[in-house]
């Protein structure tokens, strides 16, 4: 069995969760708050690491995710019943008495985060901003804009590895140039939210995190790290070293050119530290395909898959088009038997040109037209204010100290 762990309200007894707008553990049922504070030093929720604990020392000796996630079973500590769930999640809620647990075991001793940065945007803001988006899309599938999708919204705190350290850059065993970077993040579980929704919702404020507490995962979905420190570095470390510049420098024999020269370097003050970041998630499928909507749980930036288009789109694309065939055919008939009294084309030489003229060079512009007359009935602009650019991936220049 694993080890779990409920906050119940000293005064009622009632489960207690973390309330975003008061920043505070709230009870459930007397709506009694308790402080942060509070919970650390009664609720047994001291960091249990050593003071100076090193990731990058320690990456070897620390646990190492599974190949594949295992499932784990555990009694709910409210009603006994059974809880099912994988081995890389860090919460879990009990399917007969809606009772949230956290699995203190995923969050123990050595694999214990360093910091957490707390929610800040309510669920009801990330429902609310994205009903107000889709609002004004006309013709998507009505699956994206049922009520009964804010059901499917989770908060989740995604781990996170922010990687440290300095790197130099040497000619012939001479300083050439370094750079030093600052928490580059690693995304330490990928089962958690897909790549390239993650790298999206950048930038967090490390500066903002506070030191990691259980209390603050009640009430949302929390993933312990399936990519370990070892494999997060030897990525990073790739990354860094090829953003490193490397200048001519002068020597006494001569300027050393650094495509020919003999180029190394070397990382130093290499530090790791474990995040957990807020993110809420709502994943909608919709034909067999999963399209994600995210949102950065600290600032409030949303990020929208490519939504797909209403079926009444694609059925209403293909008549205009055909529509403006039929009218180009039309007119460049008209237009060719006016040219043909002055020129008397063959039926074959006739029947050629009007192909050509009425359906093989205009198929480019008849689709933009078609497009544009789509987009105009349909209203299928995407309102594009505070979102996120799709697949926006930083580099490693964007956390230079």
């Amino acid at each position: 069995m694993s080890e779990v762990k409920e906050y119940k309200c000293p005064s009622c007894g009632a489960p207690m969760y973390y309330d975003v707008k008061q920043r505070k553990m709230t009870c459930r049922f007397c709506k009694n708050t308790l402080d942060i504070e509070y919970i650390r030093s009664h609720f047994n929720d001291e960091d249990e690491k050593n003071y100076d604990f090193d990731w990058v020392k320690r990456s070897k000796a620390v646990w190492e995710p599974y190949v594949n996630d295992k499932i784990e079973e555990f009694d709910c500590p409210s009603c006994g019943g059974k809880i099912i769930t994988a081995s890389s999640t860090g919460t879990a809620k009990c399917p007969f008495c809606n009772h949230d647990v956290i699995i203190s075991s995923d969050f123990k001793g050595d694999i214990r985060p360093d910091k957490i940065i707390p929610f800040k945007i309510s669920k009801k803001e990330f429902v609310d901003k994205y009903m107000d988006y889709i609002s004004n899309i006309k013709y998507v599938p009505r699956e994206f804009k049922d009520k009964s999708i804010i059901n499917n919204v989770k908060g989740c705190y995604i781990p996170v590895w922010g990687y440290s350290c300095t790197c130099e850059s040497t000619i012939d065993s001479k300083y050439c140039s370094s750079i030093t970077v600052k928490d580059y993040p690693i995304l330490a579980n990928d089962k958690s939210i897909k790549f390239d929704a993650f790298y999206s919702l950048w930038p967090f404020s490390f500066s903002e995190s506070d030191d990691f507490s259980e209390s603050y995962l009640t009430g949302f979905y929390a993933s312990r790290y399936t990519i370990g420190a070892e494999n997060a570095m030897r990525d990073a470390d790739y990354r860094i070293k090829e953003a490193c510049p490397v200048k001519k420098i002068r020597s006494e024999n001569g300027i050393s050119d650094p495509e020919t020269a003999d180029v190394k370097k070397i990382l130093h003050n290499r530090e790791l530290t474990y995040y957990l970041v807020p993110v809420w998630l709502l994943n909608i499928t919709y034909q067999k395909t999963n399209y994600t909507i995210a949102m950065n749980g600290q600032t409030g930036k949303i990020r929208v898959d490519n939504l797909p288009d209403d079926p009444l789109y694609f059925s209403s694309f293909k008549k205009i088009y055909l529509i403006i065939q039929l009218i180009e055919l039309v007119l460049g008939y008209l237009f060719l038997r006016y040219i043909d009294k002055q020129v008397d084309f063959e039926l074959f030489e006739f029947i050629v040109l009007l192909m050509g003229l009425c359906i093989v060079f205009p198929v480019a512009i008849n689709l933009v037209l078609t497009t544009k007359i789509c987009n105009l009935l349909f209203r299928r602009k995407r309102k594009s204010s505070d979102l996120i650019e799709n697949n926006r991936f930083f580099k490693v220049d964007d956390f230079l100290e």
